[in-house]
């Protein structure tokens, strides 16, 4: 096999080739055609996906699959679906990607076996007296997309990309509103007793965009998702404000000249209290007005308060459900909440920095009880057989932020902590710590920047007490070999299915096949491995990562087969793909990638930063590879042949 890494100079990566080509031996002895099934009796079309009565995404094309039961070869039949032809795989498997309309949908699936060539099937449109002809039907409800109102109506609709929930809000806040309403109008909104005839503007028109698409396909939006009369308005909040639980009152007007109304239509909240809005302000009069399906509270007397984290592995966000600000933050930690958005409290953890929890996960304290407040005095490294300690006594449990900020630097933020910082004590066994700088970008936030000698292969933070500690693992020791080497194997799913395939093979027991396979292989090079499941035994989402954790694993490896979304072609897009979460990860994913593609004769897929909770572990280098595509006759059954079959 040619060396994956090319040009290096370090000595990081032969277990990685080593792997590499264990798992590519694997794939390439795969036999791709399965065996010829015997004609039986009756034979029927089955459809594994959608099923009858199912809710599809609001797309204007999907895909539907299944195959032929006790049809024999499935190349002996021609298959077709609302009268568009598509192929039957060897095994009686097949795929097919149609239009469909919003409201119920039906899905026509007419199959025809003959003894001649396809073409003359063809010409045959069913009726050839000696065919064996078998049907199937069934409907799905596919949701009409978001649409612009028409212009001969006064109609103000839904709030648009409304918050989670209820709104707490403090002043200086700033309260963004937004609804869709009639194109072409003027708009206005008011917050009772606080905020009144606050103008808003209409956007251009938004395209709605589907991730499926972006994320798996060609990313284009259909023009038909374009939508007109979304208006959109802001105010910050004054000083010494107080109001608690009002909605927002939505004005809508006519423009100056130009569009003739013919009714008013209030959808859907029609209970409004006018009394409170300045309606002189408004020159026309008639007039449009509807209020938001959530409330508003602001400086509320509840607030601030203490919250304690109860989650073991909580995540703090940079708003409620976006990104990750702070992973794994322990049991005990404590922050001050300011405000909150639906099920979602927002921490002031310094003067600027704000984050996000989930109410569930953290407990509210009595008032008057603060965040714990700490002074860094001195920081200390620790050398241990294979690995470093950096050690920073403090007195309470702090929220933190650890990241990569190169492939050798590491940066620890600390939020409720001030620098009184006058020694840093560097034990001299240890030869990966180069240096350690502190910082105090503002107040409440302590920063140390931690430089490495080599590149990281893994670290955490956690605490002891009211100790933190910053775990940096060593390179592992003799990397040119895999003797020794502890190796952990994901094959993921397990009590449920996962993605299945035309014929019903499922995502677990492929995985699981894989995953012994590859066990076999590496315990004859001499690695330790250890599967998170050697069964159908169920294993829990965050027990995977954290056997690899307790072993304390070299590698983790976690094997999936995948699927499409509602609306993707698959057959435009499939094939191999490599997730990384974590940048020490990056340099293995692509690796495994580079060999994979020319090994298999797969599409490449690419290599993606993938928020999966598998990989999100920072104590090892760890990617998830999704081999192939399920729900694809041909990948189906390359992944049930008999070197990959679990039994």
């Amino acid at each position: 096999m040619k060396n994956i890494l090319k040009n290096r100079t370090d000595n990081n990566w032969p277990i990685c080739c080593t792997l590499l080509s264990i798992l590519i031996t694997v794939v390439t002895t795969l036999p791709l055609l399965a065996d010829d099934i015997e004609i039986q009796e009756s034979p029927s079309i089955v459809v594994v996906y959608p099923r009858d009565g199912h809710v599809t995404g609001a797309v204007d094309s999907t895909f539907i699959f299944g195959h032929i039961l006790n049809g024999g070869r499935g190349t002996d039949w021609l298959l077709t679906v609302n009268s568009l032809s598509f192929p039957v795989h060897e095994n009686g498997g097949f795929l097919a990607f149609v239009p469909i309309k919003p409201g119920e949908f039906t899905f026509d699936i007419k199959a025809i076996r003959t003894n001649n060539d396809h073409q003359s099937i063809q010409k045959s449109l069913f009726r050839k007296p000696d065919s064996i002809v078998i049907s199937y039907a069934l409907t799905v409800n596919i949701p009409k997309p978001r649409e612009s109102f028409v212009t001969d109506s006064l109609t103000i609709g839904t709030d648009y990309q409304p918050p989670l929930g209820d709104l707490v809000l403090s002043s200086g806040d700033r309260l963004t509103v937004s609804f869709q309403a009639t194109p072409g109008c003027r708009a206005w909104f008011a917050l009772p007793g606080l905020l009144d005839s606050i103008p808003m503007t209409e956007m251009k028109p938004r395209q709605q965009p589907y991730w499926g698409e972006s994320v798996f396909g060609a990313g284009a939006i259909p023009e038909s998702l374009m939508i007109k009369g979304i208006y959109t308005g802001y105010a910050t909040l004054p000083d010494s404000a107080e109001i608690t639980e009002k909605k927002i009152q939505y004005f809508l007007a006519p423009p100056d000249q130009g569009t003739t109304i013919h009714r008013i239509m209030l959808t859907p909240h029609e209970d409004r209290d006018t009394s409170l809005l300045n309606l002189l302000a408004m020159p026309d009069s008639l007039r449009a007005f509807g209020t938001s399906e959530y409330s508003v509270t602001v400086n509320s007397t509840d607030y601030p308060f203490t919250v304690v984290f109860k989650d073991s592995v909580l995540i703090m966000r940079y708003g409620p459900r976006k990104g990750y600000l702070g992973i794994f933050q322990p049991r005990g930690v404590e922050a001050e909440a300011v405000g909150r958005e639906g099920n979602w409290y927002k921490l002031k953890l310094s003067q600027s920095t704000y984050g996000w929890v989930d109410t569930n996960q953290v407990e509210r304290q009595p008032q008057g009880v603060q965040p714990s407040k700490s002074y860094v005095v001195s920081i200390r490294t620790l050398y241990k057989d294979n690995h470093v300690l950096i050690e920073i006594p403090l007195k309470g449990k702090h929220p933190f932020r650890l990241v990569e900020t190169s492939r050798s630097k590491l940066s620890l933020s600390l939020f409720g902590v001030t620098s009184d910082t006058d020694w840093i004590r560097y034990d001299t066994q240890d030869k990966l710590i180069d240096i350690i700088n502190w910082s105090q970008p503002e107040a409440d936030q302590y920063k140390l920047d931690i430089v490495c000698t080599d590149k990281i292969w893994g670290y955490e933070g956690y605490y002891e007490g009211n100790t933190f500690y910053v775990r940096i693992n060593y390179t592992p020791k003799n990397i040119s070999t895999l003797r020794g080497k502890l190796i952990v194997l994901d094959p993921w799913h397990s009590s449920d299915p996962g993605a299945i395939g035309p014929t019903g093979y499922t995502e677990a027991e492929a995985n699981l096949g894989l995953a012994l396979q590859i066990r076999t292989m590496l315990e004859q090079k001499g690695a330790e491995v250890i599967l998170t499941r050697s069964d159908t035994s169920h294993v829990d989402l965050y027990d995977r990562p954290m056997i690899a954790k307790l072993a304390e694993a070299d590698l983790f490896i976690s094997i999936h087969n995948n699927a499409l979304p509602d609306g993707v072609n698959p057959f435009v897009n499939d094939g191999t793909s490599t997730y990384y979460y974590q940048p020490h990860s990056i340099d293995l994913a692509r690796a495994i990638q580079r060999e994979l593609i020319p090994a298999t004769g797969l599409v490449d897929r690419g290599v993606y930063h993938g928020n999966l909770a598998v990989i999100r572990p920072t104590q090892y280098p760890a990617v998830l590879l999704e081999c192939a595509f399920m729900i694809i006759p041909e990948q189906e059954a390359l992944l049930k042949s008999d070197r990959f079959r679990y039994t």
